[in-house]
């Protein structure tokens, strides 16, 4: 319980960057593999194949070999790319930046850009999921702001109940803005208490040791904050036993349609869930977990398209839209098409020679740096998914859960009858 609570709150923080400047050598071969998931960017330069720009949250690396080498450029996270005009603007940790033979930067310093697109003389940054700001491309200066408010007309949809579960379990899937997020950590760090405090009482009670001390840890151990942190501690709980056996509860977690008029607050607001966004000088597109969206003004915003859309790609007048357990599909002279044989989730569209290939981190095909240690994100990741151990160590995390779960009640039991005994007491 106190492997997946400690690696369950880091993990919620993602973008904090001692996550992956931390790196650990002495680890299992098998997870130094899952260092590629980290990275979101793939450029070859067009004009010259052999030269590669690579990017990630372990930062920014550069080839001149066709990825036989690489050399590191910097150590921002970079969660998005557009080449344009020969140059690559980058959404990083730390604002906008460009590359064009060297890395400057441009615009936003300070904000965590998550999306990004370009189009003639204007930039369309997304800052932390939320906000939408156009830049001028030459000048950097701000021409507006706007948070993408979309009525709640437009936000009728129901959802499967795959996709319910891991809004729930990341901490986005109650509340807008990060208030999911933050009952998920009272939860956790509660979790952590409560662990170490009712190991604590049992190592006393068995030992026969400090009653004193006993009574006190029985008294913070056994309080209403605790009793509230059973609320957030029993979806985690739950929820990480289906994310555990995905794969295996597929068929009947896709199966399973959530209507949206029982859905919490969060999914008739949604202004905190900017995943992607496409601004080709006159329409801007925003994705979310509902769809693709588009507006005119950056203040009416109408479903274009339905599926949860975790990238946007355009190149020339073709735009890309990869899913998140949704369809890859593609905008071409107007019109909506399923993009069949491509691999899920894919982070970028390379045209080349050789015609076009998508570049994905779940099947990868395409040379990245290769390393001999992993961050501390991969590392714990891989503690909280079992997958540091062995394959079957899953069934010992669901063995913590359920644990959890019976804890959780046997305790707010003896809190209930504990708290009866003393108003009979005193009445």
């Amino acid at each position: 319980m106190l492997i997946l609570s400690i690696s369950g709150f880091l993990l919620d923080h993602d973008k904090w960057s001692f996550l992956y400047d931390t790196t650990f050598k002495s680890v299992p071969s098998h997870i130094l593999k899952a260092e590629n998931r980290l990275f979101n960017v793939y450029y070859q330069d067009p004009e010259n194949p052999v030269h590669l720009i690579v990017g990630g949250q372990r930062g920014l690396y550069e080839s001149f070999d066709v990825g036989e080498s690489f050399h590191k450029l910097s150590s921002l996270q970079i969660l998005s790319a557009v080449d344009y005009d020969k140059e690559l603007y980058l959404a990083t940790s730390d604002g906008v930046y460009i590359f064009d033979t060297k890395l400057h930067s441009f615009a936003l310093k300070g904000k965590y850009i998550t999306a990004l697109s370009v189009s003639q003389e204007k930039i369309a940054a997304v800052v932390d999921k939320k906000e939408i700001v156009l830049l001028a491309r030459k000048s950097a200066k701000i021409l507006q702001k706007n948070i993408a408010k979309i009525d709640a007309s437009q936000l009728q949809e129901d959802i499967k109940l795959s996709r319910f579960i891991r809004d729930l379990h990341y901490g986005r899937g109650l509340f807008d803005g990060d208030i999911s997020l933050l009952i998920n950590d009272y939860g956790t760090l509660f979790l952590i208490y409560l662990g170490l405090s009712g190991y604590m009482l049992w190592w006393l009670i068995h030992r026969k040791k400090k009653a004193k001390l006993s009574r006190k840890l029985i008294k913070t151990h056994a309080n209403i904050f605790a009793i509230i942190a059973l609320i957030p501690l029993f979806i985690l709980a739950v929820t990480g036993v289906f994310l555990d056996h995905s794969s295996g509860l597929a068929k009947f977690m896709k199966s399973v349609t959530i209507p949206h008029v029982v859905l919490p607050p969060v999914y008739d607001s949604l202004k905190s869930d900017i995943w992607s966004i496409d601004y080709d000088g006159n329409i801007c597109r925003v994705g979310n977990r509902y769809g693709v969206y588009a507006s005119h003004d950056f203040q009416n915003w109408k479903l274009e398209n339905r599926g949860f859309a975790y990238k946007m790609i355009r190149k020339g007048d073709t735009l890309y839209i990869s899913g998140m357990g949704a369809p890859n599909r593609v905008l071409k002279n107007g019109d909506y098409s399923l993009l069949p044989n491509t691999p899920h989730m894919f982070k970028g569209v390379i045209e080349s020679e050789k015609g076009i290939s998508y570049f994905s981190t779940m099947n990868a095909t395409h040379t990245l740096p290769k390393f001999q240690d992993v961050t501390l994100y991969t590392l714990l990741l891989s503690l909280h998914n079992g997958t540091f151990f062995v394959p079957w160590w899953v069934w010992v995390n669901d063995f913590a859960a359920f644990g959890l779960l019976i804890l959780g009640i046997t305790g707010m039991i003896r809190w209930y009858k504990k708290k009866e005994f003393y108003k009979k007491l005193f009445s």
